[in-house]
């Protein structure tokens, strides 16, 4: 592909004419296509095309390995579909591809048709908090000995804090379950069902390589989302009352947060 540059002009420059380029890649913008020669073989749209298609094929390589569970809900034909409506709706902008796919499950809940079924919205959400937990930064978890060596009165005012891993999110279908049949079924075939009764909390994390998710009792959730919003210790065992009464939230929160530990969730704590 040769491209004419007039080097006297600042509308010739090279930066230009990388921003121009990366325009046509991102947004589909023809300004760039003047700046480029047609060849004895193909004119100037068919050669553009042809980097245009490779960059979106790139794109559509990066959201596949980040929602294998999408695409197994989905098969290859329709998760391309998506992954180019996508990519037409919002254009790549970030140095690195590994946050193209941040949108996707926003994109996917208020756009149709993909808005008519909300289980592939939550799929997106369950497997994007999965890549948020892997990337996070590592932390040290802390051990109960950390805890059982405050004083008395350090818990009145002692802020727990989570893994930087750590997501909480409520899922109205039973994603988390048909995300571990994702290899063995036939793309295109995973089936997700509504969860029974309620929406259901699901707590991800990573301790050490590993990540983790497993399901919240309503109590946990909302002790959980507590201590997520940084409140002291006492506030956590107030957010158990309207789920276990406030004779027995203090003990409630004990034992959670003694599971929590063990889990290696908490990350530290202030005083």
């Amino acid at each position: 592909m040769s491209v004419v540059s007039n080097a006297g002009s600042n509308s010739g420059s090279l930066a230009d004419l990388q921003r121009a380029f990366q325009d046509y890649l991102l947004q589909a913008s023809d300004g760039f296509a003047g700046a480029v020669r047609d060849s004895r073989k193909a004119d100037r749209h068919t050669l553009l095309g042809v980097y245009r298609d490779a960059y979106a094929l790139r794109l559509i390589e990066v959201l596949t390995n980040d929602y294998p569970g999408l695409m197994a809900m989905a098969g290859p034909t329709d998760f391309e579909g998506m992954a180019r409506a996508y990519i037409a709706a919002h254009p790549s902008h970030h140095p690195s591809v590994r946050w193209f796919g941040a949108r996707l499950a926003n994109f996917l809940a208020g756009t149709a048709p993909y808005s008519a079924l909300p289980a592939a919205a939550e799929m997106a959400r369950f497997e994007w908090a999965l890549g948020e937990a892997f990337d996070a930064p590592d932390d040290t978890p802390i051990q109960a000995a950390d805890l059982m060596a405050l004083p008395p009165e350090a818990w009145e005012e002692l802020r727990l804090a989570p893994l930087r891993s750590l997501r909480q999110l409520t899922l109205a279908h039973e994603v988390p379950q048909a995300w571990q049949r994702r290899e063995e079924v036939e793309p295109g075939s995973l089936e997700v069902t509504a969860a029974a009764g309620r929406p259901v909390d699901w707590v991800i994390w990573r301790p050490e390589r590993t990540s983790h998710f497993r399901s919240l009792e309503p109590d946990e959730a909302a002790m959980l989302a507590a201590m997520i919003e940084g409140q002291a210790f006492p506030e956590l065992c107030e957010s158990l009352v309207p789920h276990v009464g406030a004779d027995a939230a203090p003990a409630q929160a004990a034992g959670r947060l003694r599971s929590w530990v063990e889990e290696g969730m908490i990350g530290g704590f202030t005083r």
